[in-house]
């Protein structure tokens, strides 16, 4: 039984207690979101679409046209292939002006399946992924042109001390990496 200044709300079989000009808190919420407590409106992009974007999936949408289970794998990046467009040719630009682009096989791409354009680019050049401590320079400081003969690689390693051997030792780190014929030239 209800308590004692218990009243209804005011719509046609609702029972509830009313919280603001004699409405319940739901028929008082689409009152002020729809102008009418009976009507339900869908807002947003998806508005007319009722079932998930996803071939097969006849679940109702909860957001972007994806049912609750494929918005969370979406948002997790758990499956990449299932977002509803060919992202493969989808490029955009960071907001520091580098240009991406959408291969998720790569081993540092991004939990979005991205890379920077530069880098992917210089690791075509050379044959082999960048190390940890390679940046890649753009010679003309447009970061947009990604062009083979604009790009120079840059290492940011540094020896650990000031020892002669352990500079000895670093430049043969530098020359296995980048010049190893010069290597074989002076152990001749």
């Amino acid at each position: 039984m209800p308590y004692k200044n218990y009243y209804p709300c005011k719509f046609d079989g609702c029972d509830k207690q009313i919280r603001a000009k004699g409405l319940c808190s739901g028929h008082y919420k689409r009152l002020s979101k729809h102008g009418s407590p009976d009507v339900v409106l869908r807002k947003g992009r998806y508005a007319e679409q009722p079932v998930c974007v996803i071939d097969g999936c006849k679940t109702k949408h909860t957001a972007l046209g994806f049912c609750q289970a494929h918005y969370r794998a979406y948002q997790a990046f758990l499956d990449k292939n299932r977002w509803p467009e060919n992202r493969t040719s989808i490029s955009n630009s960071t907001e520091k002006g580098y240009v991406t682009v959408y291969a998720p096989e790569h081993p540092f791409a991004t939990k979005q399946g991205v890379i920077k354009e530069h880098r992917l680019v210089m690791e075509q050049m050379l044959g082999r992924y960048l190390e940890r401590f390679e940046n890649v320079h753009h010679k003309n400081g447009n970061r947009k042109d990604n062009r083979p003969e604009n790009l120079e690689l840059w290492s940011v390693k540094q020896p650990s001390g000031q020892r002669a051997e352990d500079k000895v030792k670093y430049a043969i780190e530098i020359l296995e990496l980048y010049a190893p014929e010069l290597l074989t030239k002076v152990s001749v």
